[in-house]
């Protein structure tokens, strides 16, 4: 009885602590998978649609305009419905509001995502037939609508769970350093692994590529499972009255910390973007005539730099502030991106791969970083705005700028290289630089390093001069959260037992 009481009160002083048990880290950054993979194989979908299917650059540019609106329209809504959700699970004993949506959402999520991939081969390679042209303008809008739906509904459960776990920042960023970890293998095999594929696309390498998206599609279900098992939900948190949608966006925007964050996430979110839909065009019109050794030696830098930019970025963090760390990793990208873009005018790839291994110094700060600062916002809107947990919600009206920036980082690379003259041409079978070589990998090099690199620097300016989180703050909100919620926790334990 002595012992039993002892390591319940052990357990307790870990909970008081924040403490999260390695199980649930561990099935929460195993759930980061999914979302990962689908995520890095929709870079490539220019690839496979404007250089192998020959959809034309203006149904590209409509279709992503149309998805657009969609993405601003129904992620406040669905992130609202979400936050309102009272889920009695009778295995667990307690109210859900958000692993309902994962577990129930994800074999639905993996199917939209695999039909992205597999519109009927007949309708390949007729650029000049508009009936053809309007049937996969069509199949790629409505599959596209469709993942983003059951995006919206899975992946802001997700990101939701986290800020609510614990408090504790030191747990928060192990968790999500641990979802690093596990996004290592899953951007390898979602994002690298499509890139050879599609980078010189053959009708053997479309093969590999749709049996690479049907067993990524079955395995993505199994860490949403494993994640609805293990992680469990803080009931206490969730309101008993549901807030209509205008007053939480009112309530929102009243929080200065939020209002930055919209603009970091837009600025994340079109950079990512931007280089994964330019990459396998950047690998065969820029870096393609490096061969064997030479390719070898060029991404030795960069991938060097990536395993260093980890413990420096959670170093900066630990010893200053989240907000220093993420003012590094932007400094890093902007000047990076920037660097690789004249190092390619000069076409001088020793150059490139210094710029390459610069910005490589800050990428993961974007994965590590972004929920624990997301989960700050939240924290912040419960001490001083609504009073009440609020992940759902943010995760669902934090992409209201990030959403649209994936449609014009889907619409601006096929635009600048139609532009430039790297067009499909019929009877190549494929793309062809119409005005050259030089401008073909001019107009790829901008869309690869230069936007990329003046958005970064865009939002480090903006984000040093106003995020207001600062350290001191930030640690004076814990304290008073942690109140908050003690007494949160003992009114619903009272409740639970009169």
């Amino acid at each position: 009885m002595l012992e039993e009481a002892t390591n319940e009160s052990k357990f307790s002083d870990k909970a008081d602590m924040g403490i999260v048990p390695m199980k649930e880290k561990l099935a929460y950054a195993f759930g980061q998978m999914p979302g990962t993979f689908y995520g890095g194989v929709m870079g490539v979908i220019q690839s496979f649609y404007f250089a192998w299917m020959g959809l034309l650059t203006i149904w590209i540019s409509i279709a992503q305009i149309v998805y657009a609106v969609w993405n601003v329209v129904n992620d406040p809504i669905f992130g609202n419905v979400i936050g309102n959700t009272r889920y009695y699970d009778k295995r667990k004993g307690e109210i859900q509001r958000y692993i309902p949506y994962i577990k129930f959402g994800a074999p639905i999520f993996s199917l939209c995502f695999a039909l992205v991939f597999f519109p009927p081969d007949a309708w390949r390679g007729q650029p000049s037939n508009l009936i053809i042209q309007v049937w996969l303008f069509t199949w790629y809008l409505v599959t596209q609508l469709a993942y983003d739906t059951l995006f919206t509904l899975v992946l802001c459960a997700y990101v939701a769970l986290l800020p609510q776990m614990t408090l504790n920042q030191r747990e928060r960023e192990k968790i999500q350093l641990y979802a690093t970890a596990v996004q290592i293998p899953a951007i390898l095999i979602g994002f690298i692994i499509p890139v050879t594929f599609l980078a010189n696309p053959s009708a053997e390498k479309i093969t590999q590529f749709q049996i690479l998206v049907v067993a990524i599609a079955i395995f993505g279900i199994v860490p949403y499972f494993i994640l609805s098992k293990y992680v469990r939900e803080h009931s206490e948190h969730i309101p008993e009255n549901k807030t209509p949608l205008f007053k939480s966006l009112k309530l929102a925007f009243k929080n200065p910390s939020y209002r930055v964050y919209l603009i970091y996430d837009g600025v994340s979110v079109l950079f990512l973007n931007l280089i994964m839909v330019s990459l396998p065009f950047y690998l065969t019109w820029v870096l393609g005539p490096m061969k064997g050794l030479n390719m070898l030696v060029f991404w030795i830098g960069p991938i060097t730099c990536v395993i260093l930019s980890v413990p420096i970025i959670l170093k900066i963090a630990s010893k200053y502030s989240t907000k220093a760390s993420i003012s590094y990793y932007f400094g890093a990208l902007s000047i990076g991106g920037i660097s690789s873009f004249f190092a390619g005018l000069l076409g001088n790839w020793v150059l490139v791969s210094i710029g390459f291994s610069i910005f490589m110094l800050g990428f993961t700060g974007e994965f590590i970083q972004h929920n624990p600062m997301r989960a700050d916002t939240i924290d912040y809107d419960y001490w001083k705005i609504s009073g009440e947990r609020r992940e759902g919600l943010y995760a669902g009206i934090g992409p209201l700028i990030s959403k649209p920036m994936i449609s014009v980082a889907l619409a601006v690379p096929p635009a600048l290289m139609t532009a430039f003259g790297l067009i499909y041409v019929d009877a190549v079978g494929g793309l062809s630089p119409t005005h050259g070589l030089a401008a073909a990998s001019l107009g790829v090099n901008i869309s690869m390093t230069l936007i990329p690199g003046i958005t970064c620097l865009i939002g480090l300016i903006i984000w040093i001069k106003f995020y207001p989180l600062t350290g001191k703050v930030v640690e004076e909100m814990k304290k008073e959260v942690r109140i908050l919620h003690e007494q949160r926790k003992k009114e619903y334990e009272e409740k639970r037992r009169s």
